[in-house]
């Protein structure tokens, strides 16, 4: 058996980040002191998207994205707020979130150490997401983590990918594998990058994107049979 590279996502792919995010969103709306529902909170993921989105097409830079997504949010609340206060919130509040593991989580990452080098490749604030990793107890089974402030870049971007294997070391491209659940950052970009993907699909999602996985598991531990 040859030694892989496993690049893991870290949000609802190692962690449930739905409840996370919504547990951030509700206490960071209750400081302005709106009232807020599960649509709100679509409302509010939609924002989100679209501004990460005008990052990876260079219309906006990582700060505005910040604090341009909440500005945006509250101002259909007809409200001016400091975006980058309701940021700061927010990030704290879900560094604060309780963490919730996938089903046989803990186990996977435990069989596949045995065999094969495992990273953290994660799309986010390195301050925040230092802390909700560390807050996981998951950190030990990873040789390196990645997060997209670190590097410069985002998933998908190839430079993301490029910084990743000129750290770890270019010659393990050839046998990496990317294991993530969403087809825009994890598993176009491991097309992009040139590796295996393996979507990570625990809810059943239809994929009604050109993008075309390697691989498609419900739970983690099916990636063991890939690998």
């Amino acid at each position: 058996m040859r030694t892989k590279s496993l690049l893991i996502d870290f949000d609802d792919t190692l962690v449930d980040f739905d409840d996370a995010e919504a547990y951030a969103f509700y206490e960071m709306t209750q400081q302005f002191q709106i009232k807020t529902n599960q649509n709100d909170l679509h409302t509010f993921k939609k924002i989100n998207q679209a501004h990460w989105d005008a990052f990876q097409k260079n219309e906006l830079t990582k700060d505005e994205v910040l604090s341009k997504r909440f500005e945006a949010y509250f101002h259909l609340h007809q409200m001016k707020i400091d975006g980058k206060l309701a940021d700061q919130i927010f990030r704290d509040e879900l560094a604060n979130a309780p963490i919730k593991h996938f089903d046989q989580t803990i186990e996977t990452l435990k069989q596949l150490k045995e065999h094969h080098d495992l990273y953290i490749v994660t799309n986010g604030v390195l301050e925040t997401q230092e802390r909700r990793i560390e807050k996981t107890k998951i950190g030990h089974w990873f040789k390196d983590i990645f997060v997209s402030e670190q590097t410069g870049y985002q998933k998908p971007m190839p430079e993301f990918f490029d910084y990743v294997f000129n750290k770890i070391g270019e010659d393990k491209r050839g046998y990496a594998m990317i294991i993530g659940d969403s087809m825009s950052s994890d598993i176009l970009g491991g097309k992009n990058a040139n590796i295996e993907t393996c979507w990570f699909n625990p809810r059943n999602k239809i994929n009604d994107t050109e993008i075309k996985p390697d691989y498609v598991v419900n739970s983690l531990k099916e990636v063991i049979a890939y690998v």
